[in-house]
Parts: structure tokens; C-alpha cells; sequence
């Protein structure tokens, strides 16, 4: 029985995730930025340094 709750919690979690990246996807900035709305990184500091 715990396997079952324990699958399903699992599914939740994963659909919950494919959820949010859909979101993500369609509330990017429509920039023509190369990161998209990247939470950050090492080529985006750079492209800040050089603006």
C-alpha cells in the first residue's frame, strides 16, 4: 500500500515540475537574450559586464 502512496507522490511531484517549466516557458521575457530568463550564470555575468 505505502508503494502506491509513494508512486503517487512521485507522479504529483513530477507533473507539478513539468507544470512549472511550461509556465516558465511562456512567462520568459521576449528578449532577444540569449538566456531567456536564465536564473543566472557565468555567460550571463559576462554579457552584464559588457553592457
Amino acid at each position: 500500500m505505502w508503494q502506491y502512496i509513494a508512486i503517487c507522490i512521485i507522479g504529483i511531484a513530477v507533473i507539478g515540475y513539468i507544470a512549472y517549466k511550461i509556465y516558465r516557458m511562456f512567462t520568459a521575457p521576449k528578449s532577444k537574450h540569449p538566456c531567456c530568463g536564465c536564473s543566472g550564470c557565468a555567460s550571463k555575468k559576462e554579457l552584464k559586464m559588457k553592457e
